[in-house]
């Protein structure tokens, strides 16, 4: 098991660390377990950032597998999806990861507030929609808000809950399960 882990997220922008950073911290043991990758706040292209970062933070982790070090790398699926974003972080690597790896990739689809407009309750959702304005204008009305979906990340739910899930927002159920494989992952060898 991976015990208390240490990890590092490798993120595109504030809004994805506001909602991963928590949850992170609570699937890991609490503040100072979780290392956000810095970004240059000037610098636009969240993606491009993500990009050319992650095999660096790649090569970190794999420099220490005895140790219970893992990467939550998240980058919007826009318009390209979940696989066709996957594999073009794959492509970044010289090796391609491994199973056994502790390294997570979630990207929400058409974006993170996608996620987070599911997450506080809306049941509308598809991942062709941008939601970014929606749930701005919901977290303005008091209506929805981050630690409210932090919290639903953490809530208990039906097989129909997480079906509905399934078909509606794929690459948020595959992105729980990214993250529970996280914690999961045995020490290669």
């Amino acid at each position: 098991m991976a015990g208390r882990l240490r990890c590092t997220l490798l993120c595109e922008d504030l809004e994805q660390e506001r909602l991963f950073r928590p949850i992170l911290e609570r699937m890991f043991g609490g503040r100072g377990r979780v290392y956000v990758e810095p970004r240059n706040p000037s610098a636009h292209g969240g993606v491009t950032f993500v990009l050319k970062s992650f095999p660096k933070c790649m090569a970190r982790v794999r420099r220490s597998p005895q140790e219970a070090v893992g990467l939550v790398v998240v980058l919007d699926g826009d318009e390209l999806g979940l696989s066709r974003r996957l594999k073009e972080l794959d492509e970044t690597l010289d090796q391609k990861r491994g199973s056994h790896e502790r390294v997570a990739a979630c990207v929400p689809t058409r974006n993170v507030e996608t996620w987070e407009y599911w997450l506080c309750g809306a049941r509308d959702v598809d991942e062709s929609t941008d939601y970014k304005i929606a749930f701005q204008r919901e977290v303005g009305r008091g209506s929805m808000n981050r630690n409210r979906a932090v919290e639903a990340w953490f809530a208990q739910s039906s097989e129909a809950q997480r079906q509905l899930e399934v078909e509606h927002v794929p690459s948020l159920a595959a992105g729980r399960q990214e993250l529970a494989s996280l914690q999961t992952k045995s020490k290669p060898g």
